[in-house]
Order: structure tokens, then C-alpha cells, then sequence
């Protein structure tokens, strides 16, 4: 399952969601024993989707392994991946299609003119690390899961099909009305065509409608201007969305189809304030990893409705999404409930010398993109994040933020676009981004929670000589670390009771603190660290959740909830 909805109505469509063959290849062999061409010995059965360190003697194990499954299909077949953590090499009956670098996003493959019959899938899938070239670093503060984490489609196309499809709208100024635009991508084999036709509705509901050179059919076309009245804006718990699809006919038949929706809203950033719908907002919210110790990154459904529910009962209006682009079912679920999200790319805790890496750079850019594209239609998200608590008082992070910050704005215009900073105070890329976020942690790292008070002073003092004053400021993280069933009668850190009174008094004095629209706890639930992190983290968990890793709250949940609810 990859969405809340239907993707298709004229696409045949298998998941190759389920029992796999996986081999683990620490030597590297793969290749040179051609294990893609024919099963090789020693397989064990997995389950797809699935994180192989939740298997029995897996726990720790980066590098590669193979994934094999067989598969009947024939004719135009697209292949996608939904999401595979590092390094993914695909290969079909022995031949090397291609592959995809990142862990988050998807992929594909278009195979023309696939044989009819059974074939023989190979996926070699590598998570390995280091402090130089990969995003994430290897010393990051979640697990290094490995695996196809998000489900495997086959789709069998005909002659012609809808490669994307992108909806673009402009409200008046009164945020009554919206002017429609839509681009439609074909792509196919223009093959004994008769009269190909590209449609576009709306709610079912034909907006556009224009005919294809059967001689020359694989372009791009779009349209704007399209009107409509007395729209319903999707807010904060109030998701108005709406639906749209992109059809090709070929002599008044149905070839094929796509799709998707979106809601109409309007974010912008201005006089220290965020403005959503033209309403003044203040941001409650939570950091989420997509994690569980049973499931790793590979999420269901269930447990995901079940965060919301939990982060919603807390109060909360909006998630960031710690640090990775999340399912688009979880996006969807944002969607559907009216929440706020904040989505990044995995780039975090740089130091100066990787981000002068070109590597870094061209990775960077091209997860960008990814994220950016994948997720346009998501009215859940307002804020773009280009990375989380690199070196921002480099020169090296200027120049690499500057690219990521450009890249984005290039892909969309619609939305906000921030970072986290872990350097407040000599944070030299502020003027490239709409807010100032900030993740700091008085009262746990550092200092005293009182600190707090000089903090923004020199905060604001700081800004003020940048002349960016009118930046709003979001605090992204900060907290305490407490774990689950530790209490004290003196207020120790790692107890509950210490986390709960420095959270509270955290949240309560950000929301009194001018120029401050919004707190992002640090973090919802316990999640794993790296083996990079073991011996600095009790239970080799990052234990500062506000729920345990298996969902459970905390003393400090209900001192959270109680003040999120009271304003």
C-alpha cells in the first residue's frame, strides 16, 4: 500500500509486497559470483517491506545484501521502488537496469518490451557508511537500518501513459477563489495510434481537454487560468482536499490515467509572524523519528494512524519529520487530519571539510529534488528543510546552503524554507531562509534551564546586526533526555520528573518569548542510535522521547499536553 487513495483506475498495478529471498554479502561477491543471473545457495526467507537488522543476527550488520524475487509481467513495465536505504543496484533476468543513491525517496525503471512470463528480480542494497561522502554521516543519532523499507510496485503499461502530472494553483486575495494550473508529462511508445487525447478533471469534473500529434505524442503539455469559485481552504484540522486526474484516451478508449490530490492554503512568512490562510499561527509541535524496534523504518499503517492520534491528543497542530522524508501514507494521513509538517533530507551534523565535498553537494541537490517533487501536492507541508545542525557558521555551509536553498525555491515557490541551527549565535546562513530555526538544549547539554532568558537576548541582539529581525524564530528542538520509569525525589537528569518540569517550562516560556511562533519538542518516541552511539546513549536509545519506544507515555507527554492545550 503506498497511498490512502487510488493512484489509477486504468493502470494494472502488482505489489511485490511479501516473501523474498535475502543473502547478506559482507565480502562483496555478489557481483563477481553473478548472484543477479540465478538464486544463489543459503537464502533466507524476509518479508518486504522490512529493515533486515530486525532479523535474528542482523542487528548491527551494514554493507550489502541481496534481495531476490520473481515476478510475471510483460510488455511496457515500470518498476518502482518505493524507498531502499543507500546504495541500491536492480538487476532483471541478469541485466543491470540501473540505480538509486538515498534512503527515502523513490525510484523507477521502465523495462520496454519485457518479455511475457516469469523474471528473475535482483536487488543488491547497500547501507553502509562514512564521515566523508554518505547522507547521512555515519555518526548520526538514528539507527542504520538497512532494506526495501517501502513497498515494490510492477505496473504493465500501454503504448501510452502519464509519466507525472503537477497541479499548481493561485488564490485571490481574499482566499475565495483559486486559478488552476496542471502540467501532464506522456511518456510511451508511439506505436499504431489513432487519436490520442489528454483529459484533465477535477472532481470528475473536465477542466481540460487537448489533442495529441499521434505522430509525436511524448511531450509535455499544461495549461493555467482555470477558475474556481467559493473554494474550501484546507487549514489547521480543517483538511479540504480535492481530487484531480490526468487521462489518455486513444480513439475514445482509455489508455491510461493518474491520480492525485492536493488542498488549497496559503503560507507566508512576514513581521516575525507565520500566516496561514491569512491567520496569524503559532506552531505546536513534536519531532518525529519514523521508527519502531519491531519495524525499524518500515512503518505500517496502523502504528502511524495511532502516532497521530497520540501527537494530536497532545495538543500538537504539526510534526517535523525527523530527519528524513516520511511515507507518503503518512504524509497522506497529515493530509486527512489537517496537521502541519515540517520535511527534510537526511543531512545531518556536518562539519565544515564533507560539506566542501562535491559529492555532498551533488547528493544533496538531487535529494532535494526528490523530496521536493515527490511531496508538491502535500498541503500538510509548509516547510522545506535543506539540512539540521551542520556547521552554519562556515563558509563551507554558506555555499552548500545557498545551493540547496536555491534549488528548492526553483521546485517551488509556495513554500517556506528553513534549517535547524545548532550554532544560534554565529549562524552565518540566515538571510537565505524565511525562518530561523533553532535547536538548543538549556537545562540538559548546557547551562541551566534559566539560561534561556540571556539566550534570546543575545538571539535578538545577534539578528538585529543582520538586519533580519523580521524572521520569525522556531525553536526545532530541545528537551531532556528521560527514561521511561526513572523518577527521583531530587530531580536528577535521565528521570522522568526532570524531563517533564524541563519540557513544561520550556514550552511555556517559548510561547511568552516575542518573535518565538513555535516549538518542535525534541522528540516524540525513543528511538534507536547507530552503533557509532551506543556508549553515549543509556539502553543504546536516544531516550528523549516524550512516549517510550513502544508508544507509552511519559511524565512529561501529560506535562506537554496540558500546556499545548492551554493556548
Amino acid at each position: 500500500m503506498v497511498r490512502l487513495f487510488e493512484s489509477y483506475k486504468n493502470r494494472k498495478t502488482n505489489f511485490l509486497d511479501g516473501m523474498w529471498k535475502m543473502k547478506a554479502d559482507p565480502e562483496k561477491v555478489g557481483v563477481s559470483e553473478k548472484w543477479y543471473e540465478s538464486l544463489p545457495n543459503e537464502c533466507k526467507d524476509t518479508c518486504v517491506p522490512s529493515c533486515w537488522n530486525n532479523e535474528l543476527g542482523l542487528y548491527h550488520y551494514e554493507g550489502i545484501m541481496w534481495y531476490f524475487k520473481k515476478f510475471t509481467a510483460g510488455g511496457n513495465v515500470n518498476l518502482i521502488f518505493h524507498a531502499v536505504t543507500g546504495q541500491a543496484e536492480v538487476y532483471v533476468d541478469g541485466v543491470h537496469i540501473g540505480g538509486h543513491y538515498g534512503g527515502w525517496t523513490g525510484f523507477n525503471f521502465i523495462l520496454s518490451g519485457l518479455k511475457a512470463g516469469e523474471h528473475f528480480l535482483a536487488v543488491s542494497v547497500d547501507n553502509t557508511h562514512d564521515n566523508m561522502n554518505t547522507i547521512p554521516l555515519a555518526e548520526v543519532d538514528w539507527f542504520h537500518y538497512g532494506g526495501i523499507h517501502r513497498s515494490v510496485e510492477v505496473q504493465e503499461l500501454r503504448n501510452l501513459w502519464v509519466d507525472d502530472f503537477k497541479i499548481d494553483y493561485k488564490l485571490n486575495d481574499a482566499f475565495t477563489s483559486a486559478e488552476i494550473g496542471v502540467k501532464v508529462s506522456i511518456n510511451g511508445v508511439a506505436d499504431k495510434l489513432q487519436k490520442p487525447v489528454v483529459n484533465v478533471y477535477m472532481e470528475d469534473n473536465l477542466i481540460y481537454t487537448h489533442e495529441l500529434d499521434k505522430n509525436n505524442p511524448l511531450k509535455e503539455i499544461s495549461f493555467s487560468g482555470y477558475s474556481i469559485d467559493n473554494i474550501k481552504l484546507w487549514d489547521i484540522f480543517k483538511p479540504n482536499l480535492y481530487y484531480f486526474r490526468a487521462e489518455i484516451t486513444d480513439g475514445g478508449v482509455v489508455v491510461d490515467d493518474m491520480i492525485d490530490r492536493t488542498g488549497f492554503r496559503h503560507i507566508k512568512a512576514e513581521n516575525k509572524k507565520i500566516l496561514l490562510n491569512g491567520k496569524e499561527i503559532y506552531i505546536k509541535g513534536v519531532n518525529r523519528h519514523e521508527d519502531h524496534p519491531d519495524w525499524g523504518f518500515a512503518v505500517p499503517l496502523n502504528l502511524m494512524r495511532k502516532d497521530i492520534a497520540i501527537i494530536k491528543n497532545l495538543g500538537c497542530n504539526s510534526i517535523r519529520g525527523s530527519h528524513y522524508p516520511n511515507s507518503k501514507l503518512f504524509l497522506d494521513c497529515l493530509d486527512e487530519e489537517g496537521l502541519l509538517f515540517w520535511e527534510e533530507i537526511p543531512m545531518w551534523g556536518y562539519p565544515e571539510e564533507p560539506l566542501q565535498n562535491p559529492l555532498i553537494m551533488e547528493r544533496g541537490l538531487m535529494m532535494i529534488e526528490e523530496m521536493v517533487i515527490r511531496d508538491y501536492h502535500h498541503p500538510s507541508i509548509i516547510f522545506w528543510s535543506v539540512h539540521n545542525e551542520i556547521a552554519t557558521n562556515t563558509q563551507a555551509a554558506f555555499d552548500i546552503t545557498k545551493s540547496f536553498v536555491e534549488k528548492v525555491r526553483s521546485l517551488d515557490k509556495s513554500r517556506l524554507v528553513s534549517y535547524a541551527s545548532n550554532h544560534p549565535l554565529c549562524d552565518i546562513c540566515y538571510s537565505l531562509v524565511d525562518v530561523i530555526s533553532i535547536n538548543k538544549y538549556f537545562g540538559w547539554y548546557h547551562g541551566e534551564a534559566s539560561s534561556w532568558f540571556r539566550f534570546f537576548e543575545n538571539l535578538k541582539e545577534y539578528v538585529n546586526s543582520l538586519n533580519l529581525g523580521h524572521l520569525p524564530i522556531l525553536m526545532t528542538e530541545f528537551g531532556g533526555g528521560g527514561i521511561a520509569g526513572v523518577c527521583s525525589f531530587e530531580n536528577q537528569k535521565w528521570s522522568e520528573n526532570y524531563q517533564a518540569e524541563l519540557i513544561g517550562y520550556e514550552l511555556e516560556l517559548f510561547h511568552n518569548t516575542p518573535g518565538v511562533v513555535g516549538s518542535y519538542i525534541w522528540q516524540y518516541c525513543d528511538t534507536r542510535t547507530p552503533k557509532e552511539n551506543e556508549m553515549k546513549r543509556p539502553r543504546s536509545f536516544n531516550n528523549k522521547g516524550i512516549v517510550n519506544e513502544y508508544r507509552n507515555p511519559k511524565m512529561a507527554y501529560w506535562s506537554a499536553k496540558k500546556i499545548y492545550n492551554s493556548f
